[in-house]
């Protein structure tokens, strides 16, 4: 009897590629939709907008993906050398729209065309094809992109308008909640955190300023539960990560007795609830084994978290992944149990415990605040019967000013140093804003903020309202 003997492996799954990304692609329609609805109908039917400003989303998402696939595509014929039949078949297993159609639904609204067609070449070119195309590269394609464009252009983006579509950017007078959160004082309250955007259910649906695609957490759980059902990722990324940034935010909230909201703000602003489900649980560029995924999500969330409240970017979550995306290849060998001993496995989460433990505690703590508390931010060096000079955070750092002091009024503000983007106090200073604030310091706080410099502008408020009421302390 003759056997024959075959190369493994033998387990073969019925879910191909082809499907996998077919079905990734359904799971990103109502996303699209909605964000047509929200950035285009809504400022139509308001008369924020015209014809084109109401399809203007679709055809940013459209180039987006047709950019991604062009470059790709003359990457392969100009560098692969690749023809006919072997160029086609290539590029039908590259799958090369979906970095771009990730990139624009994580981008804001008003990123100029050609600013997210640079974010698609580097997607394609920084972040695949120099590691050796789709299957071999080590970070996300879609956010090397953005890093790209957030660390070069975010000034230019912002002075565009930034994450406002046509809408928002006359019915609010804030960026995105996220954004927010560094202007108010302390760890804010659900007045200043939760009220100008409206409740807690349009943070779920998604009715609040952010990335063209990323805003609906509703949307992003529905999309989970198909991906899920489907078999397109496994459930441990997205939910241990999403439930680290909720334990570790309500425990931040609990020090400073706010309630459940807290964390439910925490976990529907920004694109948490996007990144979890899409960016973190890209099969290339996350662990493999049961193991590896627990350990990556709690990463995941201990970085996002301290990102956001230890670090001046308010997001975390690009930053976050791109981050654990290095450790991947480590995490799965450390997941591998047949070669490592039990003991060593169960430290990385007890570390994991420990650290979300000590930065929830910590961050509480340092960001608790008594009713009598002052701005904590604000600093007076000098002072006299004529004049202030103080300090107060900024987007970049401190911004420090003499203030000229007449009859308790102020008279006028010299800037002595500042750490703001070029671009950011350019807008400050070109929309009069100072001048504005020295004449209505009387009623200050009808003051709107600039438009783009938002951090900065409210920044140099702070400044004068802290100056006055210490004036008026002293009367």
């Amino acid at each position: 009897m003759k056997f024959n003997v075959l190369k493994g492996p033998f387990i073969k799954s019925k879910n191909s590629t082809n499907k996998i990304m077919k079905n990734l692609f359904i799971s990103l329609i109502p996303i699209i939709l909605f964000s047509f609805y929200k950035n285009g109908i809504i400022p139509y039917v308001h008369n924020k907008t015209d014809i084109l400003g109401l399809f203007y989303p679709l055809i940013f998402i459209l180039i987006g993906l047709i950019s991604t696939f062009i470059i790709e595509y003359l990457y392969t014929y100009f560098f692969l050398k690749k023809r006919k039949q072997e160029l086609k078949e290539y590029i039908k297993n590259s799958f090369s729209i979906f970095p771009g159609l990730f990139l624009a639904l994580i981008l804001p609204i008003n990123t100029p065309i050609s600013i997210l067609i640079f974010g698609c070449f580097m997607a394609i070119v920084i972040g695949k094809m120099l590691y050796g195309g789709f299957g071999h590269n080590i970070f996300n394609p879609a956010l090397i992109g953005l890093l790209f464009v957030v660390s070069s252009y975010s000034a230019i983006i912002n002075l565009n308008g930034g994450y406002l579509n046509a809408y928002e950017v006359d019915s609010l007078s804030s960026a995105t909640p996220l954004t927010n959160v560094n202007l108010v004082e302390g760890i804010g309250t659900y007045d200043s955190l939760v009220k100008p955007y409206g409740t807690i259910k349009d943070f779920f649906f998604g009715t609040i300023p952010g990335a063209v695609g990323e805003t609906s957490a509703f949307l992003c759980i529905i999309a989970f539960i198909y991906l899920l059902f489907k078999k397109v990722i496994k459930w441990k990324i997205p939910i241990i990560y999403i439930s680290t940034v909720f334990i570790m935010t309500y425990i931040i909230g609990s020090v400073n007795n706010l309630g459940i909201w807290y964390p439910l703000f925490q976990i529907f602003s920004g694109g948490l609830m996007f990144g979890a489900v899409f960016m973190a649980t890209d099969p290339v560029t996350s662990p493999t084994t049961s193991i590896g995924q627990i350990i990556y999500a709690l990463f995941l969330g201990i970085l996002t978290v301290t990102f956001r409240y230890l670090t001046n970017a308010p997001e975390g979550v690009m930053t976050s992944i791109l981050t654990m995306n290095m450790f991947v290849m480590l995490l799965d060998r450390l997941g591998s149990a047949n070669k490592l001993p039990i003991k060593k496995i169960i430290i990385p989460f007890i570390i994991s415990i420990l650290l979300i433990l000590t930065i929830s505690f910590k961050v509480g703590n340092s960001f608790k605040t008594t009713k009598n508390s002052s701005d904590s931010n604000f600093k007076i060096i000098e002072k006299t019967n004529n004049y202030y000079i103080v300090s107060e955070k900024g987007n970049g750092g401190p911004i420090k000013a003499k203030l000229t002091i007449k009859d308790k009024k102020i008279t006028n503000i010299e800037i002595i140093e500042n750490n703001e983007t070029a671009s950011y106090y350019k807008l400050v200073e070109e929309s009069n804003y100072l001048d504005k604030l020295i004449d209505n310091q009387s009623e200050i706080e009808n003051v709107d903020t600039v438009s783009g410099a938002t951090i900065s502008s409210t920044a140099l408020k702070k400044m004068f309202t802290n100056v006055i009421n210490d004036m008026e302390s002293e009367q």
